[in-house]
């Protein structure tokens, strides 16, 4: 039988940054307390975290978009007029916030949504959300796990 439990926070690193995961059911596995949620609704729960973010995209978070949706760096970049070598130079900033202009992050962010199948009320909220550049202090992405388990 397997054992369980729930953990009130775990970080998880899966995706290329950091995720902080609240109220986490967890199972041990081969003596190894794991996550037991469903990982593609989580990745599109961070996807929808992202696309609202209040501060700017990581080079690690765009890397972890575009890979998301299986995009080539070219595709990227043509995707959002720019060369595949500017989606590079994002993507090696690593944990710290790219140097895009704030039209071309408020397209992909909006993208995101759009390539999820989001409701035209959801992009129409996030666009008027995102009419003035993100300035926040970044942090990792938060959210409580019930509904990705």
């Amino acid at each position: 039988m397997a054992e369980n439990k729930v953990q009130k926070r775990f970080v998880y690193e899966g995706f290329g940054f950091p995720v902080v995961l609240r109220n986490v059911p967890m199972v041990k596995v081969r003596g190894v307390w794991t996550p037991k949620v469903n990982y593609n609704h989580l990745a599109e729960d961070v996807l929808v975290a992202l696309a609202g973010k209040p501060a700017r995209l990581t080079g690690s978070e765009v890397r972890f978009i575009r890979q998301h949706f299986e995009m080539t760096l070219t595709q990227f970049g043509d995707r959002f007029s720019v060369s595949h070598p500017a989606v590079l130079k994002w993507e090696d900033a690593g944990d710290e916030a790219t140097a895009m202009k704030w039209p071309v992050e408020k397209d992909i962010r909006l993208f995101i949504l759009d390539a999820l199948k989001a409701k035209d009320k959801d992009l129409a909220a996030l666009y008027r959300h995102l009419k003035t550049e993100a300035k926040a202090v970044g942090k990792p992405i938060e959210m409580d796990v019930a509904k990705a388990a």
